[in-house]
């Protein structure tokens, strides 16, 4: 059965084991590269690669849920939500953190954030509430997130920080604006529309867990390692 399900033909399977294979290289790479960072960059290293790691876990169990039954389930891609999302906002933050003091409150309210943005769908695809009403919180979630990555305290000082740690900056903040946009509009399709989980909708689902996570944490990596001297 596992056989004639892992196949090329089959989308989802395949999606799921790329994207397996990759946040676990990513992971594995960024735990190596704690050995040869600043000790200042190593906190989000680390946090980026712990992100990758718990990211390879979800997909794990969305893997063999596939395999065994061919279903996918919400739950399960919510599951690895609540770690990843939290743990990469954190770790702008302490990215920033290596060029000054950015005040706790930025890291504890952007945390907050991201848990409760990922808690609003979560919500609304439980049932517990309308699943639209689930969108738009998490929306005005993210935004608050944003809100802080581009008007925030910590633009102040990523204005004066070197080439690389603006570029990298750059691109994290608008792979969270861009990227992280397809989340509420895949769970409107899937959730209120009502799709299901359809084959695409998966595929969709993994291929920007893919890009959202692992670019960000090779970002995180390669700026470290450039300013490392």
């Amino acid at each position: 059965m596992f056989g004639a399900l892992f196949t090329s033909q089959d989308v989802v399977s395949s999606a799921y084991a790329g994207v397996l294979v990759a946040t676990f290289s990513t992971a594995i790479l960024c735990f190596l590269g704690l050995s040869w960072v600043n000790e200042k960059w190593r906190a989000p290293v680390a946090m980026v690669g712990v992100a990758a790691l718990a990211s390879s876990l979800h997909y794990v169990g969305a893997a063999s849920l596939w395999l065994t039954l061919q279903k996918a389930s919400g739950g399960v891609r919510f599951s690895g939500w609540f770690t990843v999302h939290p743990l990469q906002v954190a770790a702008v933050y302490f990215y920033v953190t290596t060029l000054g003091k950015v005040p706790v409150g930025v890291f504890w309210r952007m945390s907050a954030a991201a848990l409760l943005m990922v808690f609003s769908r979560y919500l609304g695809d439980a049932g517990f509430f309308n699943p639209t009403f689930g969108v738009l919180l998490s929306i005005g979630f993210w935004l608050y997130i944003l809100g802080e990555m581009y008007f925030g305290a910590m633009t102040g000082l990523v204005r004066k920080a070197s080439r690389p740690v603006r570029f990298g900056y750059f691109w994290i903040r608008l792979i969270f604006t861009i990227g992280w946009a397809i989340y509420p509009i895949l769970h409107f399709v899937d959730v209120v529309i009502g799709t299901g989980q359809a084959s695409g909708v998966i595929a969709l689902y993994t291929l920007f867990d893919l890009v959202n996570l692992i670019t960000p944490s090779l970002i995180v990596l390669a700026v470290a390692g450039q300013e490392r001297y």
